[in-house]
């Protein structure tokens, strides 16, 4: 069995949320149920559920402030899945940590989906950056997330923006290169971190690569156009992408 504890301050949301559960997800027994922070605090000290259904918004508190009582904290380790209504800067501190969430109302499939995560890794040693990351991420200005976690083969990594020079597609991997020279292959497509990246200084310039215009060096328009980055790269400019890079180019 998979135990979890349910934490919202909207009693007919809890109660959808353990209907769903009881209906699809057998597998999961509901220890308890909390509406306010405090209440969750003290629900996650004592049960110590294998996961957490975390609404964000608590009546009038925030439901990260949880995390300030978990992150880090091996005898707290539960899975977090954030519950949200259409809230874009949590969605994106979210996923910035590479962590789960569901939209409300929330979908039978990706409530299974969800479950489904949490059994592969019941058991499983836990790891403490993501949530370290979204706590710090969401202390930070509502606009500039400082790190991301990126998930790869043997675990996951936390890196600084500031530090990624480029991405570049590897078929259904993205491989990472960073300002120390060194490398990184994530298990995640380049379009998954375009979409999270937009808006903080990263330019999709052609379908395989995405760079960070902080490492801009020139910009060469003969042989097709291309960039030269800090760090020696040579980058294609796609055709279609070109108008788009002098726009850019002209606001730096």
């Amino acid at each position: 069995m998979i135990k979890v504890l349910i934490v919202d301050d909207e009693e007919n949301s809890r109660e959808s949320l353990k209907g769903k559960l009881e209906l699809f997800c057998p597998e999961v027994e509901i220890l308890a149920e909390a509406g306010t922070v405090k209440e969750g605090i003290d629900a996650i000290t004592q049960h110590k559920p294998d996961a957490v259904f975390l609404d964000i918004k608590l009546a009038g508190e925030s439901g990260f402030d949880i995390l300030d009582e978990i992150a880090g904290n091996n005898q707290l380790n539960p899975e977090i899945v954030f519950i949200t209504a259409h809230d874009e800067f949590a969605i994106k501190a979210i996923k910035f940590s590479a962590l789960d969430y569901l939209l409300k109302p929330i979908d039978p499939e990706e409530l299974v989906r969800a479950i489904r995560k949490i059994e592969e890794h019941k058991g499983l040693p836990k790891n403490a950056s993501n949530l370290n990351v979204l706590v710090e991420n969401i202390r930070q200005a509502s606009d500039s997330p400082k790190k991301i976690v990126v998930p790869t083969s043997d675990g996951m990594h936390v890196i600084k923006l500031a530090d990624i020079v480029r991405l570049e597609s590897s078929s259904n991997y993205t491989t990472f290169f960073l300002n120390n020279e060194k490398s990184l292959l994530a298990s995640k497509t380049l379009k998954e971190f375009d979409n999270m990246l937009t808006g903080y200084n990263f330019n999709r310039v052609h379908k395989s690569h995405l760079v960070n215009m902080n490492y801009l060096k020139r910009y060469v328009q003969t042989d097709g156009g291309y960039l030269i980055l800090e760090d020696g790269s040579k980058i294609p400019v796609a055709n279609r992408k070109k108008e788009q890079l002098l726009s850019t180019l002209k606001n730096l």
